[in-house]
Formats: structure tokens, sequence, C-alpha cells
């Protein structure tokens, strides 16, 4: 069984990195306000807190009275980290940055910021730390991705899509298997598009019967703070010539963005693997977003694999990215396919087990 440092080792190693690239910027003082970036750096995940971090490492962290016995259990009561508890917790760490010249991150809403005084922005410290997961992270992930993957099985193997079921009745069977399996929450609301429903990417849930053809289903959760985040598409009674074209042509996508992860791979390159294969089979226009994402703390976070991004923008080993091609024929049907995978020294790890050829129900 592998051992891991405790959160409080862990979070203090990173408020030390995190400084270390506030000294690189100039900066003395950051008051950090996104509540993922918060958690990342202290274990606490409150929905009320804000961290002030020193270029020394030291730090302040404030929420109100709901979470005081919450906040020195998640912390650990570090010794560099003062936990203040007060009603304007921003008001207070300012207070505490004295005449520091403190920045603050770009999350903090603009009447928020005016009223501190129009500080400095500085973006993307914290998130650049957290591009790249430790051990403890990626133990989470894969867990998280286990839960998910298995309830999945065994949904699918228990007829929870067939005809006659509205789109709502399965979605709830879904994610109430899911929480009963463990999971804190969904990472996100869940998506179960039969028919026409399916050539819209983030259709949701209706209330209209599923009918004959594919079903696309992008699920997730959080288990322990970390995200999973999966896709599969499933064909209610016999496929059609088309729906079998169509998800061999995805089906190909996916495996090609798959084929290119490993440290130093493109994150353009790997999307435009995938939007070659649907694009030679004349269905680019309908393939209508990016590739992938980073998964963490946040189920959609750096890195991003898409046409826009720089080509300098390569994978690291550590990072966490979705590859998940889609093709959405407007008014008529639609599907995608995604994995989440972890980047390893010589190639990347799914953490979605499950088949993703076609399965017919």
């Amino acid at each position: 069984m592998t051992n891991y440092p405790s959160i409080t080792e862990l979070t203090a190693q990173r408020r030390e990195r995190v400084a270390e690239r506030m000294k690189e910027a100039g900066a003395s003082a950051l008051l950090i306000s996104d509540l993922k970036n918060v958690e990342y750096l202290s274990g606490f995940n409150g929905s009320n807190g804000a961290l002030l971090l020193r270029a020394d490492g030291s730090s302040v962290i404030a929420t109100d009275g709901r979470y005081t016995t919450q906040i020195e259990i998640q912390t650990g009561r570090p010794g560099d980290v003062e936990i203040l508890i007060a009603g304007d917790i921003y008001g207070q760490l300012k207070e505490k940055a004295g005449e520091q010249d403190f920045h603050i991150e770009p999350s903090m809403s603009v009447g928020q910021a005016k009223k501190l005084g129009d500080p400095h922005v500085l973006a993307g410290l914290v998130e650049a730390e957290r591009l790249v997961k430790d051990s403890y992270e990626v133990a989470k992930l894969v867990a998280a991705g286990q839960l998910a993957d298995s309830v999945w099985q065994e949904f699918i193997a228990e007829g929870g899509i067939s005809e006659g079921l509205t789109e709502i009745e399965a979605a709830a069977d879904l994610e109430n298997r899911l929480r009963r399996a463990g999971a804190d929450s969904l990472s996100f609301d869940t998506i179960l598009a039969s028919g026409a429903n399916g050539s819209k990417p983030h259709a949701g849930v209706s209330r209209e019967v599923i009918v004959p053809g594919l079903v696309t289903v992008d699920f997730g959760v959080y288990l322990d703070g970390y995200a999973s985040d999966q896709t599969r598409t499933v064909c209610v009674g016999e496929p059609s010539e088309r729906d079998y074209e169509l998800y061999d042509v995805v089906y190909r996508a996916q495996k090609a963005g798959e084929a290119m992860l490993r440290p130093g791979a493109g994150l353009r390159e790997i999307d435009s693997a995938c939007r070659e294969i649907i694009s030679e089979a004349g269905y680019g226009e309908f393939f209508v977003h990016s590739t992938g994402h980073g998964v963490g703390l946040d189920v959609h976070e750096a890195p991003r694999s898409a046409a826009t991004v720089d080509e300098s923008e390569v994978l690291q080993e550590g990072m966490t990215l979705t590859v998940e091609p889609g093709i959405y024929l407007p008014g008529e049907t639609g599907l995608r396919i995604e994995n989440t995978y972890i980047i390893t020294s010589d190639g990347a790890r799914s953490l979605n087990a499950s088949p993703t050829e076609l399965i017919v129900v």
C-alpha cells in the first residue's frame, strides 16, 4: 500500500512552490479567492473562504463561523497558517496584508476588487502548480474514475437504458447508483440524450421518452475532492447503417487522439488527429467543440486540447486530459465518446476501463 504525505504536508509544499512563483512575479502577497485554489493550498473546501499567501510562504486563511470546526480539521492547523473566522473575510485579509502590495486572482468579482482598492490582478500562479498532479492526486483521480466507471457498467448490464423510459428516469437511476456507490456528489449535471436531443452536445436531461437509436451519456462524480468525467454512447435497438457509420468515425477519432498521448505531445496536434478523421468522413462541420480538457479538483481545468491553443503547449507527465470527439447532426442525432487520461512517462493511463465499442441495449 502506497504511503502518501499528509494533506498538511502536501499543502505546505504547494504553498511553498506557489510562493516561489510569486517571488519570480514580484508579488509580496496574493489574496486567493478561487475556492478550488484555496482547497489545493490548504485542504479546506467550505463554500466561503479565501487565503492570503505571502512570498515567504506564510499565510492566513479566512472563513465564516459556519466552518469553524471544519477548517481546523481539514487544514490540520499547520504552524505557518493563521486561521481567521470573520464576517468580512476579504476586508480582514486586506488588514492582515497591511502595507504590502498584495495582488488578487481574476476570479474575484469586480465589485469586491473595488472594495479592496482595486489591487493588481495576478493570474495563473496556482493553476500552473495544479497542472501536474502529484501521486496523491493521481490516486484520488483513479479512485473517482473507477467508481464512476464500475457503476456505469452495472447500470448498462441491468437495463438502465431502454426504450420507453424517459431520459430523466434513466439519468436519475444512474445518479442514484453513483451516490449509493460512495460518490460525494456529481461533478456536473448528467447528460443523457436520445434521438434529436443527441444533436445538442450539452443537451442535459429531458422528460422525453428514450427512442430507438443512439443515446449519449456524459457523467461524472466527485470523490474526496477530485472529479471524474466520461462519455459513453449506446444504441437502443438494432443500429441503422448511419448509426454504425457515425459511431465508427467517432470511435476511430477517439482512438487516434488516445494514441498520441505522451509527454511532449502537442495539445493542438491531438485535437487535429481527432478532427482529421471526422473531417475526412465528411462530418467536420459537425464536430463543434474542442477535443479535451484537464480534470482534477475542477472537472474542467487546464490543459486544453483545441485548434486554438498555442503550438508550444505540450503534455507533461502527471497532466490529465480528456479525449472526447463527437458528431452532432442538427435535429437528428449525435454522439460522443470520452475517456479521461493521466499522462505517464511513456504514454497515458485511461481512468475509464469500460469498453468504448458500440453497445446495443
